[in-house]
Parts: C-alpha cells; structure tokens; sequence
C-alpha cells in the first residue's frame, strides 16, 4: 500500500476525501483514529467559560438575551448601596 486515504467533512459539512501517495512504495499502515493534521480548537479556560456563563459575564444591552438578569442584578446592587450610605450616615 503505498497511498493514504482519509474521509472527512470540510466547513460546509460535505463528505470529503484526501489522498496522500508515495512514490517510493514505502507500505504506510494507519489506524482508524490517526489525524493527517492537527485540529485547531481555539484555547479557553475553564475560569473564562464558567465567568461568559455567570450572571457577572451576560452579554448588556436592551436586545440582548440577558438584559432582564443584568436590571434586575443592578437593581439589587444599587438597593444594597442605597442601604449602606444610609446606615453610615446614620451612625
């Protein structure tokens, strides 16, 4: 055997296939699960993934899937704050 096949689906999610020859007729023998390439992931930490997902790292604005969670949370704080200033000036 001195070619290499390997089935994939590209971007667009076609079935593709991709040949590599030799010309030397050196036997290439690979397993099912051998990867031709490295598959580029992009990089994320957990800490990252867990602060997008929080109430802290919802995306603002009015059309914004989370802008009643954001009201509400600055609603709560300022309400906290209010409270505060009150009972330092009262003391």
């Amino acid at each position: 055997m001195n070619n290499i096949t390997k089935d994939y689906k590209d971007e667009e999610g076609r079935d593709a296939t991709i040949v590599a020859n030799s010309t030397d007729n050196y036997e290439v023998n690979l397993a099912k699960n051998y990867s031709l390439a490295n598959r580029t992931a992009p990089k994320s930490s957990k800490f990252a993934d867990k602060f997008k997902n929080s109430i802290l790292g919802a995306d603002i604005g009015v059309k914004s899937g989370g802008f009643s969670t954001i009201a509400i949370l600055a609603t709560v704080i300022a309400l906290a704050a209010l409270a505060i200033i009150y009972f330092m000036w009262r003391f």
